[in-house]
């Protein structure tokens, strides 16, 4: 005789059985995949003309409820959009065009609202541009001294007189301040 098998031995009942079982539950799930599903599909339209599809009519009778037709899959035909919508009742149609005419209307008013910002925005930044050069000519106007702008010293010559030192320092802020402002206008262009 031969070498026994260490672990597991396997005879010829307990092969067959095991055979068997695996060739029947081939068997089964073959059978079950390919038996076709006739579940019944429902296309619900309710009153704002929004559509659903689902495999259970629902008990509300003021949806619109159709059976979706099978298509034969030899010719692969489905209703155009055009016939679907001929189909309507004249609530559904009427419900579709209000819709339509509501998201028509948003665009509309997205559209002057944009426009109304770019136009808005323009004009602030031809304001921003306008105050960055009223402050360079400040600065410029301010920087041409007058009398008593410069003190003189006890051992001769002059220097800038505190109240013009503080004249500059304000007109150059200013400016600094509308470069600033021009800068964050021009970054909040609109889109």
């Amino acid at each position: 005789m031969g070498t026994p098998l260490t672990g597991t031995h396997l005879t010829g009942t307990h092969l067959t059985g095991t055979l068997f079982t695996g060739m029947l539950f081939t068997f089964v799930m073959t059978f079950i995949i390919s038996t076709p599903v006739n579940a019944e599909i429902y296309r619900v339209v309710d009153a704002e003309g929004k559509v659903t599809f689902t495999d259970q009519p629902p008990a509300n009778s003021n949806h619109l409820i159709e059976t979706v037709a099978d298509t034969d899959p030899e010719q692969n035909i489905t209703p155009s959009p055009k016939s679907l919508a001929e189909d309507h009742p004249e609530w559904l149609k009427a419900a579709q065009e209000k819709r339509a005419q509501a998201a028509k209307h948003q665009q509309h008013v997205q559209h002057s609202e944009q426009q109304q910002r770019r136009q808005d925005w323009k004009r602030e930044l031809k304001a921003a541009k306008a105050n960055v050069k009223e402050a360079k000519l400040m600065l410029d106007i301010g920087r041409e001294p007058t009398e008593g702008d410069f003190v003189g010293n006890a051992g001769g010559g002059a220097r800038p007189s505190s109240d013009y030192l503080k004249r500059l320092s304000f007109l150059e802020k200013n400016l600094a301040d509308a470069k600033r402002q021009l800068l964050k206008v021009q970054r909040s262009k609109p889109k």
